[in-house]
């Protein structure tokens, strides 16, 4: 009785050596005198790794070492010929055949995994051209940096422990590198938007994007632009307010989430500060755009840990200081706790005053004024640490943005609780 399911895997072993080898037929037709291997040649190897594959399963072991070492040597040979009448370094084609092999014996397994890899494969061998103008075009500093970054986001931060350490377990080092994860990816984002899209739109879209993460870390980001690159702080500011707009809108989200009778309470005078918000970040947006220099802005570098690194200490020290009083002061010191929360983060003290309102530990109307509270602070604080990281003109504009924001959620929050 006929196995039609070998013969399935077989035929598509022979189907991804006949595509790989499409694809170096194609590529090799301007080199007729040192082809080295195409159609056919790949379709039989493709089909001999199907069938190696097989054979070895039935205790034919040696028929796949054999195998591949006929390859092996014929490559060789082939590859020596090729050499001498002319000019042939390349060795992809070559590779290709050994790998058309094992993808051959890989389909007599698991023939989805191996069709993907056979068009990944392929795609790779087509777009030698696109691929290698891409690499030409990236700076070394460039592809350091991004190095760098993957060390500290890909490395680093999944070995360390997710839990509490130190006095009263207020230190976790996981959510405190998640901080500089944080603020280095947004200057990533800033860096190549600017790049791509230019200052105004570039770093527009990292506001709206970073702003997901944490406004704090855009404003640090930002600050720290300012510095590195004169004549950048109208675009620094449209990111910085439409990051403070979105992180408006996620405590909204996150109130919803967790209480959403809550909402009630605070979505006047939340909703009156993303209006200002949005009037703000037009303002800066039009004095940018008539601000007459129309010189382009070449950001120095995508990654810089250091100041990332000092934000991050200055995180610990508040989440600290408010674990402190929430302890020691107790349901009494919510306010106080969430002044100090304000200092990092917003949405640590929302979620959890949103729990404490649904259940039944805190009143709506304390919960709405413990969250606009760390809100207020959050938007204040915003303009030390742009004095501080950035240029004095960065900080003066953040400390206006932030008190046209604050003014219009406290006006409302008077009149309303």
């Amino acid at each position: 009785m006929v196995d039609l399911i070998l013969l399935q895997n077989l035929a598509i072993a022979l189907l991804i050596g006949l595509v790989i080898g499409l694809e170096r037929e194609i590529a090799q037709e301007d080199r007729q005198n040192v082809k080295f291997a195409g159609l056919r040649t790949f379709g039989v190897v493709g089909l001999m790794g199907g069938i190696s594959a097989y054979l070895a399963v039935q205790g034919y072991d040696i028929i796949l070492g054999v195998a591949l070492l006929a390859i092996t040597i014929l490559t060789a040979v082939a590859y020596y010929k090729a050499t001498e009448i002319g000019k042939h370094l390349g060795f992809t084609t070559e590779m290709a055949l050994f790998l058309t092999f094992l993808l051959g014996g890989l389909a007599y397994f698991d023939y989805t995994v191996a069709v993907i890899l056979a068009i990944i494969t392929t795609v790779l061998l087509a777009f030698k051209d696109p691929l290698h103008e891409f690499t030409y075009r990236i700076p070394k500093e460039e592809f350091y940096d991004s190095l760098k970054f993957a060390l500290i986001a890909l490395v680093i931060l999944p070995i360390l422990p997710n839990q509490a350490y130190g006095p009263l377990g207020a230190f976790n080092p996981y959510q405190l590198w998640l901080f500089v994860v944080i603020i280095t990816g947004i200057s990533f984002v800033g860096y190549f938007s600017v790049k791509w899209f230019g200052a105004e739109i570039g770093l527009s879209l990292t506001g709206l994007l970073g702003g997901l993460a944490s406004s704090t870390a855009v404003t640090t980001n930002m600050a720290i632009r300012t510095k590195e690159d004169k004549g950048i702080e109208y675009p620094a500011m449209v990111a910085t307010t439409l990051s403070n707009t979105v992180m408006l809108l996620r405590v909204l989200f996150l109130i919803f989430l967790f209480f959403p009778a809550l909402l009630i309470n605070i979505y006047l005078p939340i909703g009156f500060m993303f209006v200002a918000s949005i009037l703000v970040a037009a303002y800066f947006y039009i004095q940018g755009r008539g601000d007459g220099k129309g010189e382009p802005i070449h950001l120095k570098t995508p990654f810089s840990i250091g100041p990332a690194l000092i934000f991050t200490a200055f995180i610990a020290i508040v989440l600290f200081i408010s674990k402190a009083a929430l302890v020691y002061v107790g349901s009494y010191g919510l306010y106080l706790t969430s002044a100090f929360a304000g200092l990092a983060d917003v949405n640590a003290i929302t979620v959890s005053t949103s729990q404490l309102a649904s259940g039944g530990f805190a009143t709506p109307h304390t919960a709405a004024l413990a969250i606009l509270i760390a809100v207020f602070v959050n938007l204040a604080i915003h303009g030390v640490y742009a004095f501080y990281f950035g240029t004095k003109k960065f900080g003066l504009y953040t400390v206006a943005m932030a008190t046209v924001i604050v003014a219009a959620g406290a006006l409302v929050a008077l009149l309303t609780f």
